[in-house]
Parts: C-alpha cells; structure tokens; sequence
C-alpha cells in the first residue's frame, strides 16, 4: 500500500512538472500573459500536488483558456490537454487509495527499532544520565521527564539505563516500559501497560478502551510507579492515556522519549525537556573502540584510523554501531579500516539494518510543505554551514513557503525552519543575538539520506565527481542540479537537462563558459541561478532569457547592464564585483530599475553602488511605484540616500550604505541620517566611511537613527565618544560593531543610562587608551565583547566578573595588558569562552 500509494505522488508530480515546464516554454516563446496569470500560479506549486489537484482538476474553462492564449501551438496545447487528462485520471485514483490508506494504516506495525547486543556498552552518558535520574526522584507531584533528540542520537538507550538503574529499581514500586511508535492503537498501548503493571488475563482482550483504561488507572492507584512512553510521535498519543496516571503526591514518574521538541514541550510544559547532544569526537572513538575491542585495547596501528573513521561518524550513536559492525566482519589491517574511512557515509546508508530507514521515519512523517524544504537542504555541499537567509530566498524562489496574509515569506520561511529544527532534522550552528537561527546545518547521515529521496523523486541531483562525464542516467528528469566539483573540473560532457528550475555551482574556478550554462546544458525555465563561486568577466546575456528567475547569484566583473531590470519576476540579487558598470570614469552605477520589478526583496552588492533615482527618471517612462516587498539593499553610496529615494521602500530592513569619493562634497551628508526617518521597519544599519573630511562629518546626525535599529556597524567615521550617547540611547540596539577609527579620541567614559539591550559589542582599530566604564551597570546585558587590534588600550573595564551575562570574551592582537586581563577573567569566571590570539604568541588562542 505505501509502495502505491508513493509511485501515486510521484505520478501525480511528474504530471504536474510537465504542465508547468510546457506552459513556462510558452512563455519563454512568445510572453504569453494570460497563461501566466492564470496557470503558472497553479502549476507552480508542484511541490505540493495536493494542492495543485483541487485548483487545476474540474476547471471547465481551462482547456478554453490554454487553446486561445497557445494559439499556433499545437504541440504545446496537445501536451497541456494530455497533462490534464492524465490528472483527471489520477484524481479518479486517489479515493480509493485515500480510504485503502486510512485502513491500512490502523493496523500498520512499525518495524522495531536497530538494536545492538552490546546495549550496555554506553558512552557519554553519564552527565545526563545524572540529570534523568535527578529527575526521576525528588518533588512529591507527579511529573512528566521528556527526552528529546534525532533519531539515533540514543534516547532509547538512556531512558533504559534510567530504567534499569538500581536505585531507581528500588525506588519505584512498579515500572512499566511501552513502545508507542508512529502509528499506534489506544487499545494495544492499555493492554501493554495492563501487562507490565498487573497480572493481566484472557478477559482483558475482551473489555473496551475505557474499561482498561480504569483498570490501569486502579493498578497505580497508590503506589509510586514509573512509567516510559518510547518513541512518542504524536501528542494524540499522550491525550489518549494521561488520565491512566493518578497522582498521589508519592514522586511517581513518566518518562516520555521523542524526536519532537515541541511534543516534548507540549507533554511537559513545565519542565523544559533534556535535549541529547552529539557525542564528541574523543567519546566517538571511545564508544567504537568498545563496541569492536570490548575490555581489549585497539592495536596501535589501527589507532589512527580508527579515530577518524569514529570522527566521520559525527557523533551519532546509531551510526557508530553499525560501522562497528561492519569492522568486527572485516579483517583488522589498516588497508581495510582506511577503506572504510573514506567511505563511512556509504557504509551507513547501505548497511543490511537499515541505519537510513530509521531516521527516514523523522522524513516520511513530515507533513507535505517541509519535505521540499528538507530536501532542498541537499543541495548544499556536506559538512556546509548553510546561511538561514540564503536558504530561505531560496526555498521562497522555489515557490515552497505558502504564503500567509498576515506574514511575509520570511517569516514563513523562518517557521519552517524551527519547524525542521524541533523535529531534530536540522542542526542550529549560530545564533543571532535575539536567538533566531543564523547558520545552520545537516548532519552527514541526514544529508545522504536527502540525496536518496531526492533521487528517488527527481527532486534534485548532486554532481560529485571531477568531471561530469557519465552523468547521463537520471539526469534528464531531475528537477535541481547541483555541481559540488573539483576546482577546475570539466563539464564539457554534461547532458542537456532542459527542464532544470534550479542551478547550483558550489565549485571555486570550475570551467564552466555561458555556452555550456545556456546552450550545452539546454538551461531556459530556470527559477533559480547561483553561481556566485563561478567568476565571468560580463554579465552573460544569455540570462536576460531568463524570464522566470527568481534568484540570481553571479561574480562579474564589468558591466551589469540596465536589461538586468527586465526579469521581473526577481526576489533575490546578489552580485559580486568590484566594478559592475561605471559612468564616466566614477564609482559604479547600478543601472537597476528596482521600482519596475515588483518582486524584488533582497539586493547584496559588493560594491558601493550608485542607484538610480526613481524620480529622475525620463517623463516619457512609467513612474515609479512603492518597492513594497525590499527589505535588504546592500551596498549604496551616501549619495543615494535622499527622502525620495527612501520613501518608494516602506519596508526596508537592512540598509548598507558606503560613502565615496562623489559623497566628498556633498553638503547634504549631514542629511542622510536624517533621511533614513523613512524607514520606519529598519532593523540593520551598516554604514561605512572612506574620506578623512571629518569637518563634513561632524554634524552627522546620531541623534536622527531609528530607535527601529538592533544592528549597528560604523567604520571610518572618526566620530567624537561623546557622540556615542546618541547611540547608546538607541532602546533596540542588540548589536554594535564599530571598525577602523569609528569613534576617535583617547577616553571613552559611558553615561549611566543606556545600552539596556545591547548583546554584542566589537571594537576594533582604535586609539582609545582609557575606556572608563563599569560593565555590569554600562552594558547589563552583554554577552560578546570583542577587542581586536586595540594596540593602546590598557585595561578592559572593571565588573566583568560580576556580569552574569557574559558568555565570550575575544582579544585579537591588543596590547599586552588587554591580554593579561582577558587571561585573569577566563580564570575568574567560570565556563566562559575566551579567546587570545596575539603577534607576540601568533599560535595562542
């Protein structure tokens, strides 16, 4: 059944796929408008046929609608009618195998989960072991210890040490273990625990839910019991039998286990649930060397290797047991253990106890609209560190966050990411100070598990090779591609994929020319284009063809040319280039018509660029309308910044904005602060200075920045401390960066007030020698301060150790006594990070 009911989806998304690919040629062909509006809206989302099916099935004028805009296109119409018939089939399809499913689904039983027969070999362990069993005794209530993490992290396994421990085999008068798994039955979870609690009988099978529901509830009436709920996937689970429980204020204890952080949260809401970590590289090889040597020592000449095969692991348990078994078989010579090395992804995802299949169980129960969003992350080269912002206008590019009248896309995009997180299928790596996600990642067996879906799906296609010879079989259907090659690798013999929506080159100096990006691989219904890490000369025109993209990412050289503005359908630009295109001789003027490409949201540009004025444009042109959804414009000059310029992008989040040598003279400088009062949204500021007219700059105008501001960056702006009470005044400031002279002078005395928000402070290239404060009362709140090439400043304010906040502590390169206070803080402060790196000891940290 689920077999049918898997190559059903697919069916209906290839069909989809090709509805969508023929109508987007159209388009591509000859511009056709009314097909656009009424049909790619429709087909877009082929993500999610579910939701295509209801929209595009039954519609009688639709087949009316295709024949008249595609008249002359035969081939094209025949295609679109046959795509339709075909869905019209398949929807007769889905009832049956709708109501087949629900059936089936009643009576499914999970595989039981990959066991080992060295359960009690147990590693890294022991510290929160000790806080479970903490846990576990204590308070009189009744309370609920939930244990979060992926799978295979090893919750199972603490739960049963917990379970087996002594004293708490003492401590409890009864304890019942039941399995609860994805799909379960409300009547075998009351019998499970009618059989572990009391002395159950043949009448039992006999009673109905409620009466083995009370007669749980009698067997612990009054005794002191514990109770473990495994492998918990739904809180329906826990609805369904939490009034079993009675609490008789003797200490009794319920241990849930999930992969659900949320769940957890929600069983336990006044408890915070224990998160499993990782193990660590050094418990890694202690667990793998156990595993295969028990009580023995591992030979010394496999010491070496095994270490880094434990290390290719990344500290999952689940993933250790079975490369230890795949060792145990094999012969223990280096040769082998090193083969084994190079290939521990291939070994777990291809090992007979299906290692992928249990954590595809945290996949396969995803629902519809974070499946894409979880494959997508494939694309990403292994052990990357992926940027939440890049990967959302990624997957907002691809038409996967549903859009939500009261939340813009990344908002949505945002959910879904803590979504994927709390499911324990995505790893945070950084954190922004207000404690949203920065970076994130996959880990390796979760990544090798989206490159098996997603090939199996035609989702995407990840080229590993040196060269992209030989990538001809199921290529042509895939829907992504990604090319993840060595530098200077040929893909001279890649086929054409002409229906690919999405390119992605994750290879520095790869050679690629435009012709084998446009012509050879047949690339014209691209949605997104990154080739950030290729470098061209100019801008290749072959992308102005490019009519349905979305997201453009390109290092270029000269020259990006005003046509740039004609892919109206554009939500992300991101160029790289020192020059772009320039104006008699100056700086680089973008020549972007943004107020012509309504879906514009996101613009980075390495260099500092000069925008056109939507008000000076030529009368006999269109005029310029509200750029509604901008909210990132990186770089532009000072120049730029006028009200008119600001009052078309209501919604501007982040601003970066550069002053050049045009800016010199500008005698409304002082202004473009002031101007910024149009951005009533802006959150992030960088702004960079690049003349020493400190005359021009001296009336700049703190006092005009948006109390919106959490992120501030000034560089080269040689401003007096003084000015910094403006600043400090700001009530949302959470980030302050201030680089290369940014505040000038030898003092820097902070007023009492201020700063209550502040998160992260960096100073960096400065002549201050006394930095008068109190960091406890200054900056109540800091958690970062970092210092670098401080050469003059002599100490490090005073109260530090009394500041509870503080988390990270970084010197790069002060002076020596800067050095020696940030060593007797480490020494005086326990737990916090400090970092020392110095030219007189370049290898201390």
């Amino acid at each position: 059944m689920k077999l049918l009911d898997h190559e059903l989806l697919k069916c209906i998304k290839d069909v989809a796929y090709r509805a969508r690919d023929l109508v987007e040629e159209c388009i591509v062909d000859n511009q056709v408008e009314p097909v656009k509006t009424y049909l790619i809206c429709t087909l877009s989302n082929s993500e999610s046929p579910s939701r295509f099916l209801p929209q595009a099935v039954g519609k009688s004028s639709l087949e009316t609608v295709v024949k008249s805009a595609l008249d002359g296109k035969k081939g094209i119409r025949r295609g679109l009618v046959h795509a339709l018939q075909d869905v019209q089939s398949i929807k007769r399809m889905t009832t049956n195998i709708d109501e087949k499913s629900l059936r089936f689904q009643g009576s499914s039983v999970r595989k039981a989960p990959l066991s080992s027969n060295k359960e009690d070999i147990v590693v890294g362990l022991d510290a929160e072991l000790t806080t479970i069993l903490e846990g576990l005794t204590g308070l009189p209530g009744l309370e609920i210890v939930t244990i979060s993490g992926m799978g295979g992290i090893g919750k199972t396994t603490l739960a049963r040490k917990a379970f087996n421990d002594p004293y708490i085999v003492y401590h409890f008068y009864c304890r019942a273990w039941i399995t609860v798994s994805q799909v379960y039955q409300v009547r075998d979870l009351l019998l499970g625990l009618l059989s572990s609690i009391a002395r159950s009988t043949d009448k039992m099978v006999e009673k109905s839910n409620a009466q083995l529901a009370e007669a749980v509830y009698r067997s612990l009436k009054g005794m002191r019991y514990m109770i473990v709920m495994d492998d918990m996937w739904s809180i329906d689970a826990w609805n369904d039998v939490k009034r079993c429980f009675p609490d008789d204020k003797n200490g009794s204890r319920i241990v849930v286990t999930t992969r659900f952080m949320e769940l957890a949260t929600n069983v336990s809401p006044k408890k915070p649930p224990h998160c499993m970590n990782l193990l660590n590289t050094e418990q890694s090889w202690e667990l793998l060397e156990m595993l295969i040597f028990g009580t023995a020592s591992c030979p010394q000449e496999l010491v070496g290797v095994g270490k880094k095969i434990a290390k290719r692991c990344r500290g999952l348990p689940l993933a250790i047991v079975v490369v230890a078994g795949v060792l145990s078989r094999v012969i223990r010579e280096y040769n082998y253990w090193n083969d084994i090395a190079e290939e521990v992804s291939s070994v777990v995802s291809t090992d007979p106890e299906n290692c992928l299949d249990i954590l595809a169980l945290s996949y396969n129960y995803l629902p519809h609209h974070l499946k894409a969003c979880f494959l997508y992350m494939g694309i990403f080269p292994e052990d990357c560190e992926i940027e939440v912002s890049k990967l959302i206008n990624l997957w907002a590019a691809e038409g996967f966050l549903y859009l939500d009248s009261e939340k813009q896309l990344e908002q949505i995009g945002e959910d879904y990411l803590e979504d994927l997180i709390a499911r324990n299928l995505v790893l945070v790596e950084k954190k922004r100070f207000g404690g949203e996600v920065k970076t994130c990642r996959l880990h390796d067996f979760l990544r090798e598990l989206c490159l098996k879906e997603a090939q199996k799906e035609n989702f995407m296609h990840v080229i590993q090779r040196r060269s992209a010879k030989g990538v001809q079989t199921g290529t042509r259907n895939q829907r992504r591609l990604s090319f993840h090659l060595d530098p200077y690798s040929d893909v001279s013999a890649a086929p054409a994929i002409p229906h690919v929506s999405s390119f992605l080159c994750f290879t520095l100096g790869a050679n690629i020319v435009p012709d084998i990006l446009f012509f050879q691989l047949g690339f014209k219904l691209l949605r997104v284009l990154d080739i950030f890490f290729l470098h061209f000369d100019y801008f290749p025109d072959q992308i102005l063809k490019l009519i349905h993209l979305r997201y453009l990412a390109l290092n270029v050289t000269y020259e990006l040319p005003a046509s740039v503005s004609q892919l109206r359908n554009l939500q992300t630009l991101v160029i790289h280039g020192p020059w772009l295109c320039r104006e008699s001789g100056g700086s680089p003027t973008l020549l972007l018509e943004y107020w012509s490409m309504p879906s514009l949201r996101h613009v980075h540009i390495t260099a500092a660029c000069h925008l056109k004025n939507p008000f000076t444009v030529q009368d006999n042109l269109p005029r310029p309308f509200a750029s509604e959804h901008l909210q990132t414009l990186y770089t532009i000059q000072f120049s730029c910044c006028t009200k008119e310029f600001f009052s078309v992008m209501p919604h501007l989040k982040k601003l970066g904005i550069c002053e050049t040598k045009e800016d010199y003279s500008t005698d409304s400088l002082s202004q473009v602060l002031n101007n910024l009062v149009c951005l009533q949204e802006l959150e992030t500021l960088d702004c960079s200075f690049h003349t020493q007219n400190r005359e021009v700059r001296k009336n700049l105008g703190l006092a005009a920045l948006p109390a919106t501001l959490k992120h501030l960056s000034l560089s080269w702006s040689y401003l007096p401390w003084e000015d910094m009470t403006f600043i400090a005044m700001l009530p949302n400031l959470e980030v302050l960066k201030l680089k290369n002279y940014a505040f000038q002078g030898p003092k820097w005395e902070p007023t009492e007030e201020g700063f209550h928000s502040l998160k992260h402070l960096l100073i960096e290239n400065t002549d201050l020698i006394h930095w008068e404060a109190i960091i406890v009362r200054h900056f109540p709140c800091l958690q970062h301060l970092v210092l670098k090439s401080c050469k003059l400043l002599e100490e490090i304010p005073f109260g530090v150790e009394e500041l509870g906040t503080l988390q990270r502590l970084e010197a790069h390169y002060c002076s020596e006594p800067i050095e020696n206070s940030a060593k007797e803080i480490q020494e005086q402060i326990e737990g916090i990070d400090v970092i020392i790196r110095s030219d007189r000891n370049p290898d201390s940290a």
